[in-house]
């Protein structure tokens, strides 16, 4: 049987915004036919009107990442029936092979022959005192320009085969972490003063499986606001992320190595590997993401 070559997919819970800018960036690059939103129970009406975007609906129920990381994995395991390739991302979660390379994650998938394949991440950084109220309905990158490094970030997002992701998908248990592929994961959690706080407030309203979960998103908002403001105050400097960016290289050299030691962890990388300057998005992805 000839498969499709790539499919996206992502879950959501009253996300309008966020859903937005996925469905407009995945859309271009792989077909709405080609994209899956599971939708975790949303009362907003945000999944209703996604054109031609496939929409699975499941009860609403206590956010459990264990439990929704189990059945994301098994839905992506049933979409490699039908498609040579699947990439899970979260709906913050921004996903561009190098434009210099390819045009399309499509084209990346189909170049690119490896059965896991991880991303490097970046946090996107609004600088409140700056940069206008983010514009959900345009590019992120003719809006914000200021990238921080995060390990955390760096996901295997992309795979052709069966794999068990630890929850928030940082890692699996197939694939040893590697950032050699040009492909890169831009995050937006923080890139809007506002619209970050609103999330944070309804995040902290919804019933988590326990207390102990989950903490990161249920900040007091001055905490969230002041940590926002402590990336927003980095030091900056230019970028080129590719093989010339010998800080790029050291810190994907780190996270790699953070991982020999972590060969039998559930997390097989370093989290806490983040970046000391925040770096200006090259020219050449502006507009494409």
């Amino acid at each position: 049987m000839i498969k499709k070559p790539l499919a996206v997919m992502t879950m959501v819970y009253n996300e309008p915004e966020h859903l937005q800018v996925w469905r407009r960036h995945y859309g271009a690059q792989v077909g709405e036919t080609a994209c899956y939103v599971i939708d975790h129970g949303s009362d907003d009406d945000s999944t209703a009107h996604l054109g031609q975007v496939n929409v699975v609906r499941i009860p609403r129920s206590p956010q459990d990442d264990e439990r929704r990381t189990r059945a994301i994995g098994k839905f992506c395991d049933s979409l490699l029936e039908w498609y040579d390739s699947v990439i899970y991302t979260d709906i913050d979660e921004i996903l561009l092979a190098d434009p210099a390379l390819v045009s399309s994650l499509t084209e990346f998938a189909l170049l690119n022959r490896n059965p896991v394949i991880t991303a490097t991440g970046f946090d996107v950084i609004h600088v409140p005192d700056e940069e206008a109220p983010f514009d959900y309905s345009r590019p992120f990158s003719l809006q914000r320009r200021h990238l921080r490094f995060s390990s955390a970030m760096c996901k295997p997002v992309l795979t052709r085969i069966p794999i068990t992701w630890a929850p928030g998908f940082h890692s699996c248990e197939e694939a040893v972490p590697s950032l050699a592929a040009p492909l890169f994961l831009f995050h937006l959690r923080y890139a809007d003063l506002s619209s970050g706080l609103a999330r944070l407030e309804r995040t902290r309203r919804q019933p988590w499986v326990s207390d102990e979960v989950g903490r990161h998103q249920r900040l007091e908002n001055t905490d969230w606001e002041n940590m926002l403001r402590a990336m927003a105050g980095l030091p900056r400097s230019d970028s080129t992320l590719d093989s010339r960016d010998e800080r790029l290289t050291q810190w994907r050299q780190q996270v790699e190595d953070s991982a020999q030691s972590r060969l039998h962890d559930r997390y097989r990388l370093d989290l806490h590997l983040s970046g000391t300057e925040l770096w200006r998005l090259p020219d050449r992805f502006v507009g494409r993401v």
